[in-house]
């Protein structure tokens, strides 16, 4: 246990017990809740009001601007809508030779403080930069675990999320001053990605403050949008739509948490590395994530653990990481087990496992090849 001060002092006290008074009432686990087919209902629809963002419907709209030959498959580069104001960037790997219709994957890519690359993180390329390299080896073994996936037989589809990527925020819109500032104190490429990943991240306060004020939430936007890419994934003839899986590691799976929560045409998942109770965050750990992964009202209705069980009878795996200090080990556990007894309760054991890896945040080739063969069970 940290034996640290918690993060707001004096100020704790009176948080924890706001967190007390709200006990997730709508968990499956409630002795009110038997049939797992309506409780899901239940619950996806106020998962879905708290997310707070479902904007008009809109066409698609897809537009292939790209086609490469990578020899194993082929990399598409696709724009379609989803929202009115909202084009989202987007590579479409599909396997060669061709096995259509074939099972399909949303790989959903994450954080990492690293906002110049979206899709990028998880795809690969050519004349890839070298941070990226250097990012893909800290936290992938070195792989592009999209195009992996490509070559075991899936079609993959990888998006950039709202502010990274090709959505990411260009300072120079907001206040030239400060990219002057900016690029006057910096020499070398390197050292302008960690000035830019640092003004990002002190702004995203900013935009989950706009965008709150806009009337929706950011996580929202981020679910809204993954589902949005089931929904084209579906429109693509090399897509059998009855086998569509996610996986993703951090915000990424963070991202499957709630794509497998708010869409039931996802039948198989592997979240990597975000999954606790929040409860188990509130000490000490609750600074070390994204304003984009907070949801306000969440805490009175369901924990994590409630939200990614939504998704039943969906086949799931959580992947934790035992050295994971963005995270309680104690957190992670309870989350895990409390998945395990909702599961069981819906008489759907054989489609839950999760496991501890004894490492620190990633998502390594060991753990890409289990996951692998947890999709490859109940997809192909």
């Amino acid at each position: 246990m940290n034996s640290l001060s918690p993060t707001l002092g004096n100020l704790y006290p009176f948080v924890s017990a706001i967190a007390d008074q709200n006990q997730p009432a709508l968990s499956f686990l409630n002795p009110n809740f038997n049939d797992p087919a309506t409780w899901s209902g239940q619950a996806r629809t106020r998962l879905l009001e708290l997310l707070c963002y479902q904007p008009p419907c809109v066409p698609l709209a897809p537009e292939i601007v790209e086609v490469t030959d990578c020899g194993d498959h082929i990399r598409e580069k696709v724009y379609f809508n989803s929202a009115p104001a909202s084009r989202i960037p987007a590579y479409l790997l599909r396997p060669k030779p061709s096995r259509a219709p074939a099972p399909a994957i949303v790989a959903l890519h994450d954080h990492g403080g690293f906002y110049r690359y979206g899709k990028g993180k998880l795809v690969e390329m050519e004349g890839e930069s070298p941070d990226l390299t250097a990012f893909k080896r800290e936290y992938y073994s070195g792989r592009s675990y999209a195009t992996e996936l490509a070559r075991h037989g899936y079609v993959v589809i990888v998006t950039d999320a709202f502010y990274f990527g090709e959505r990411r925020i260009d300072f120079t819109t907001i206040d030239p001053e400060l990219h002057t500032r900016l690029q006057s104190r910096i020499s070398t490429l390197n050292e302008q990605v960690d000035a830019y990943h640092e003004q990002c991240s002190a702004f995203e306060e900013v935009v989950a403050r706009h965008i709150i004020a806009a009337g929706a939430t950011w996580l929202g936007v981020l679910s809204h949008d993954d589902r949005t890419s089931v929904d084209y994934l579906v429109t693509r003839p090399e897509v059998d739509p009855t086998r569509i899986g996610c996986l993703g590691l951090s915000m990424g799976g963070h991202r499957t948490d709630y794509l497998v929560a708010t869409d039931p045409r996802i039948k198989a998942a592997v979240s990597i590395g975000w999954m606790t109770h929040w409860r188990d965050l509130l000490p000490h750990h609750v600074r070390s994530h994204s304003w984009a992964q907070f949801l306000p009202g969440l805490a009175s209705n369901f924990e994590l653990s409630d939200v990614i069980s939504i998704g039943m009878p969906a086949a799931l795996f959580v992947q934790e990481c035992a050295q994971d200090m963005l995270f309680t080990k104690e957190g992670m556990q309870r989350a895990c087990e409390k998945i395990e007894q909702v599961y069981a309760k819906a008489n759907l054991a054989t489609h839950y496992q999760y496991r501890f890896y004894d490492v620190p945040h990633q998502f390594n080739a060991a753990m890409q090849e289990d996951a692998f063969a947890w999709l490859d069970r109940w997809l192909t």
